[in-house]
């Protein structure tokens, strides 16, 4: 994790190269959580693991079987493993 004081637009486009998959870059002011920036990949897995937390809450609601639940599971996190 990288924290980063707002600073001017050229020192943030300096640290934004250090943001990657798995490392995002946090800007604070005065020491406060202020902004996150994370990769696409990072945001699009986030909201894979949403999505699959959905449909299991979905599933026990609705009791599917096991069978339509780890389908379920397996087409949600496939893409990112």
């Amino acid at each position: 994790m990288l924290y980063l004081q707002l600073q001017p637009l050229a020192v943030c486009i300096i640290v934004l190269r250090d943001a990657a998959v798995g490392a995002p870059v946090f800007l604070t002011k005065n020491g406060h959580g202020r902004y996150a920036i994370l990769d696409i990949q990072d945001f699009e897995k986030t909201q894979a693991i949403i999505r699959l937390m959905n449909e299991l809450a979905k599933g026990r609601s609705e009791n599917l079987s096991l069978t339509g639940l780890v389908l379920t599971v397996y087409h949600s996190l496939v893409h990112y493993f």
